[in-house]
């Protein structure tokens, strides 16, 4: 038995105490999950480590977010460099 068992069994019952309306929204939900290319795609065991450690360290303040300007500085910056490689 996986760890998330109790939380499947828990979810599923949460589901069946929702208006008709609210399951028949949740059911095109995770048809639409299951029946997507999507599902392929998974992380593996270290990108799942490194998005925790991502987070954790947002959490704490030790790392942030680039902002769009500093973002759209390095693309400028990499472009630059690119032309000039070739050049």
């Amino acid at each position: 038995m996986s760890r998330l068992d109790g939380f499947k069994d828990k979810a599923i019952e949460e589901l069946r105490n929702l208006p008709e309306d609210e399951q028949d929204a949740a059911a095109d939900a995770l048809f639409a999950y299951i029946t997507s290319d999507e599902r392929q795609y998974r992380l593996t065991p270290y990108q799942v480590a490194e998005v925790r450690r991502i987070r954790a360290a947002l959490r704490d303040g030790t790392t942030r977010l680039a902002a769009e300007d500093e973002v759209n500085a390095l693309r400028k910056k990499k472009r630059v460099y690119e032309r000039a490689l070739h050049a």
